[in-house]
């Protein structure tokens, strides 16, 4: 995956930060039932700091409002969230069983649909894939594409 943006980098940070908890949940090393602003900000300054010393992401910043709202509208909404995913899973397929990172695409992928009507659709869905094939094989691309097709046309028609 290339990172050539700052709505890109936020983007990739707010799934690496839901997977974060997602895997600190799993393996009870942190248990989290709320999330504040002032929690987040912090988390976003860790990123900061951490992205600048990575010689891909010169020149690149976080865009704040992009991956503040990302990782509270998901952490805050995720059961309504994975619930509406649900549907457009077949059968194959159950969030209960999805890898955490796949599921955090997904979920990020649904807030900016929801919530950034000025974003084109297809924005939204190659940058998820793209985040996607940084992670994945074809098998799992090919998938968050179709699901992130369907959930585009069932939210923006």
């Amino acid at each position: 995956m290339t990172i050539s943006n700052n709505r890109s980098l936020s983007r990739l940070a707010a799934v690496q930060t839901l997977f974060q908890y997602d895997f600190n949940e799993k393996m009870n090393l942190k248990e989290l039932k709320s999330i504040n602003d002032i929690e987040v900000s912090e988390i976003y300054e860790t990123i900061k700091k951490f992205n600048n010393g990575i010689k891909e992401y010169d020149g690149l910043k976080l865009d704040k409002v992009l991956f503040l709202k990302l990782v509270n509208s998901v952490f805050n909404n995720k059961e309504k969230i994975d619930t509406i995913l649900s549907e457009f899973l077949n059968e194959d397929w159950s969030i209960e069983r999805m890898d955490h990172t796949l599921i955090n695409i997904l979920r990020c992928a649904y807030i900016e649909f929801s919530n950034f009507s000025n974003i084109p659709s297809k924005v939204v869905i190659n940058e998820y894939t793209n985040i996607a094939a940084s992670f994945f094989n074809r098998t799992e691309v090919n998938f968050i594409n179709g699901v992130l097709d369907k959930v585009s046309l069932s939210l923006r028609t």
